[in-house]
């Protein structure tokens, strides 16, 4: 077992209920945010998916042991809970997906300059990365290759970089709405 003796990862395969209470705690943070709110209904199902991701993780030896195992974890439980969103939110085949209004030209104007302002706050790689996602719709396995990474390595980056453009967009226009005096 790669993982250290005493640390949550190596207890929580072999079963420990602090490290399990410890782990659950994690998951439950990140599922408890205003952002998941609405997933509320599902919370137990979810502790119970993330607690079975993260251990199969741990057991296939995909957590690298010199990093922070909290952030790992509530990595994994914030995927699962986008990928819940994401179910609540698709239409069924019989119901009709409203187009936006023709007349709405404002808001792809305004979607357009986020886009670019994202871009241009992004590293070098990251705007790689999400133009390759996004502008040229290429799938993971397609962008691993092109990069010789793990798919999952993808996946995380990815993630990590549209966390990164979310927090500066958001700080920005938090320091925009109250400069320092």
């Amino acid at each position: 077992m790669p993982y250290p003796e005493h640390s949550v990862a190596r207890r929580l395969l072999e079963d420990d209920p602090e490290a399990l209470g410890q782990v659950i705690r994690w998951i439950s943070t990140a599922l408890t945010s205003p952002r998941f709110w609405s997933l509320r209904g599902e919370w137990p199902d979810l502790v119970q998916e993330v607690l079975a991701r993260v251990v199969e993780s741990l057991r296939l030896e995909r957590f690298d042991a010199s990093r922070d195992l909290r952030v790992y974890v509530q990595g994994i439980a914030r995927y699962a809970s986008l990928q819940a969103l994401s179910r609540q939110w698709q239409p069924t085949a019989s119901e009709p997906v409203a187009s936006p209004p023709e007349a709405d030209a404002e808001s792809g104007v305004i979607d357009r300059q986020l886009v670019r302002r994202v871009l241009d706050l992004a590293s070098e790689e990251c705007r790689e990365l999400i133009r390759a996602y996004f502008y040229e719709a290429r799938n993971y396995e397609e962008i691993a290759g092109v990069h010789g990474v793990p798919v999952g390595t993808v996946k995380s980056r990815l993630f990590r970089c549209l966390e990164s453009a979310h927090q500066s967009l958001t700080l920005g226009w938090v320091r925009s709405r109250h400069p320092k005096s």
